[in-house]
Order: C-alpha cells, then structure tokens, then sequence
C-alpha cells in the first residue's frame, strides 16, 4: 500500500468496480493464506518465493504490454527510500507479527496505516490538521490498547505480535506519506516491480542468514499460498488497484480499503477457526471509525491510500 500522486479524477464505471471489489476480496483473504503458510512453512522464505513471483509475474506483463521498467538514475536513491518502509518494512513487520498473532487481528492492526500516513503528513510535510485526524488518531490507540490488552491477558497471548504488526503499520504509513509528497517520473508499474525485487533481496539474505539449516522447498499447499501471496496479491491485485487508483478521487480510495479489515477477520475465522473476541469486534469498530474520520469528505482532501 502506497499514496500515488492524484490524477484527474475520470468517470467510474462498472469494470472498475469490479477491481475494487477485486481488490479487497484478495487482500483481505490473504490474511488467513499468509497465516496457514507461515504456520508450516519459514516466514523469511515463504516471502522471498511470493516477492520473486510478484517480480516475475510484472516483468512478463510489463514485457507482454511493451512497458518499460527502467528507473532514471538520478531517481533510484529515492526509489530506495520508498521501498524501504513500503515494502521491506512493512513485510517483515507484517509477516513476523502475524506469525504470533491471529490473522484477523494482525488485519485489524494493520490497517491502523492511514491513520499514521496522516500523522506523519502533520509533522513531516505540513499536512493541514483538524479535529477529525485527532480523533482518528484517538481511535487507533484505543483499538490498539485494546488489542494488546487482550494479548497481555492470556498466558498464551503475543503482545510481541501486536508490537511488530503496529510497527508494520507504522512504517506503511510513513511511507504512504513519503510516496505522496515525492516527485518521480517513473511508472508505477516499475515502482512496484523493482519494489518488490528490492524486497526480494533483503528476504532472500534473511532466510539464508537465519532459516538455510533447516531449508526446504514447500509442499504442494504451501506453494498455492505463495503463488496467491506473489502473483494475485502482489501482481494483480496492485496492477488493478493501479488502474482504479488514478480515477478514484483521495477519499474514495480510501473508504474503499475499510472491507479489508472486515475480511481478514471473517476469512480467518471461516478458513482457519480463529476465535473472535469481543475485543476483536470493538477494536474493529475504532478501526472504522477512525478511518472514516480520517477520510470522510473534507473541503480539501489531502492524500490517498492505496493498499
């Protein structure tokens, strides 16, 4: 997830309602897919095969299309600044966390991200402030606290979890702001691409580093979870959003992400058996709520998600 600098808003259609839906069903779902895998499989290398698939999967469509991946020179340091709390960041936060963490939870967490892409545009880049984002930021702490209060309850619980997914979020959203005042002549296309390859080596280090004695290749399961993760989750879903994004106005984009929360907790529900606690449903609810305080329609719209 990402800002990208707002295009001239177009007329919606019944296709790009269909990406959105698209959209958010695959990164919601994938939620409890990522749980399953990592529950077998090592984190590091589980996500060093889905970054090689994403990689892959763009490189052939952008040779398909006649699409050019090339970063100007002058241009690759801040393409490395971006990618850094964009992708390797929030991965390695989001992946480590959600190995502790029920996969709903690590969801409702994560999505805490436009709230702190908000705060950070406040203090950073002079963003316009106002009682709404303070009340967004309000809800996000209290979800949080919520959430950790539970793990700290139970002698099974993972506060450690929580610790890594917020930090996850954390650097999301400070990328997000990042993304959104930087000027760049390069596609998103070959954003994403070499984003992803950049993720792919510093994860290829890590599981070489801390997983090779005990390495293996996964099992059948295993690769359909990383070929979800990799080619729709990585490389479909960003290139519809893509498409959507440029057309969506900052606020719509959004409001669009909020379901993905909601379908992280049910899918891991439904898909793994995950118990959902009262303190799910209520963090849940200050999720929401502080998004839609944060990106409900304001005379001067300031960013836009993009997941």
């Amino acid at each position: 997830m990402r800002l990208e600098q707002t295009a001239p808003h177009k007329t919606i259609n019944g296709v790009d309602l269909l990406l959105i839906l698209l959209v958010t069903f695959t990164w919601g779902i994938n939620y409890p897919i990522m749980k399953f895998v990592i529950s077998h499989y090592p984190p590091a290398s589980f996500r060093t095969f889905s970054f090689l698939l994403g990689c892959l999967s763009l490189g052939l469509y952008a040779k398909v299309t006649g699409q050019t991946l090339r970063i100007p020179k002058p241009e690759r340091a801040l393409l490395f600044r971006l990618a850094l709390p964009n992708m390797v960041l929030w991965h390695l936060g989001l992946i480590y966390g959600i190995a502790l963490l029920h996969s709903g939870r690590a969801a409702i967490v994560g999505y805490t991200m436009p709230v702190w892409a908000y705060l950070f545009s406040l203090f950073f880049f002079k963003a316009e402030f106002n009682y709404r984002i303070a009340m967004g930021v309000v809800c996000s702490l209290g979800a949080t606290l919520l959430l950790a209060q539970e793990e700290f309850s139970h002698f099974a619980g993972q506060p450690l979890g929580l610790l890594f997914t917020l930090l996850a979020a954390l650097s999301w959203g400070l990328g997000t702001a990042m993304t959104r005042h930087a000027k760049f002549s390069f596609s998103v296309l070959a954003m994403t691409f070499w984003m992803l390859f950049l993720a792919f080596v510093v994860f290829a280090v890590l599981a070489l580093m801390f997983e090779y004695p005990s390495w293996r290749w996964p099992n059948e399961l295993e690769w359909l979870g990383t070929a979800y993760s990799g080619v729709v989750t990585f490389a479909i879903s960003y290139l519809a959003w893509f498409k959507v994004a440029r057309k969506l106005s900052p606020v719509a984009s959004g409001l669009s992400i909020m379901l993905v929360p909601i379908l992280g907790l049910t899918s891991g529900w439904l898909i793994l058996g995950e118990q959902i606690a009262w303190s799910d449903i209520a963090a849940l609810v200050l999720i929401l709520a502080a998004m839609a305080l944060v990106l409900w329609p304001t005379s001067k719209p300031k960013i836009q998600a993009q997941a």
